[in-house]
């Protein structure tokens, strides 16, 4: 990924705590589409919070590494899992 890469949650999941879990809900089209439901770790919840708004790679990056005190190699390896995960499941959107 490239720093500039920009990306964003899809609006079409909301983010929901059930039973001390956070789980991402799909609406509308995409509930049709989506067969179960996301779940979210600390790390994956701090990521869709902070993408809530456009963000960079390189954004990404800092905040993880700074949120998590990591190695700039280390945030951006986490920061590159996350949102390929996240793609390939339509819950995170590049822009």
């Amino acid at each position: 990924m490239n720093d500039t890469d920009t990306f964003q949650v899809n609006p079409d999941f909301v983010c929901r705590e059930i039973a001390g879990e956070v789980i991402l809900v799909p609406t509308g089209k995409t509930a049709e589409q989506f067969s179960g439901l996301a779940s979210l770790n600390k790390t994956g919840l701090f990521l869709w919070n902070f993408l809530k708004e456009k963000k960079t790679f390189a954004e990404l990056g800092f905040a993880m590494a700074e949120e998590y005190e990591l190695t700039e190699e280390e945030s951006s390896q986490d920061v590159a899992n996350f949102l390929n995960l996240a793609m390939s499941k339509g819950v995170v959107l590049r822009c």
